[in-house]
């Protein structure tokens, strides 16, 4: 028997990137919500966007970036 998710499986993300300056140099900021939830968090890399995504409980069955394969190919960028 098939599990049915409570999870609905479209969400949709607002992300929003800026660079701050300062003396100690240049860093990337990003605030991501999830419109369906409600829900928003600001981050300093990528790794705590995909964190939050997780936390949503989006993406239940993906691996974390941790937990990936270090040999995989990289998509193209």
């Amino acid at each position: 028997m098939t599990e049915i998710s409570s999870v609905s499986p479209l969400s949709t993300f607002v992300l929003r990137f800026w660079r701050e300056w300062s003396a100690a140099g240049t860093q990337w900021r990003g605030r991501i919500e999830h419109v369906q939830s409600g829900a928003s968090a600001t981050f300093l890399g990528l790794e705590g966007m995909v964190d939050f995504i997780l936390g949503v409980g989006i993406m239940k069955e993906a691996s974390s970036p941790s937990e990936e394969d270090e040999n995989a190919p990289m998509p193209p960028r």
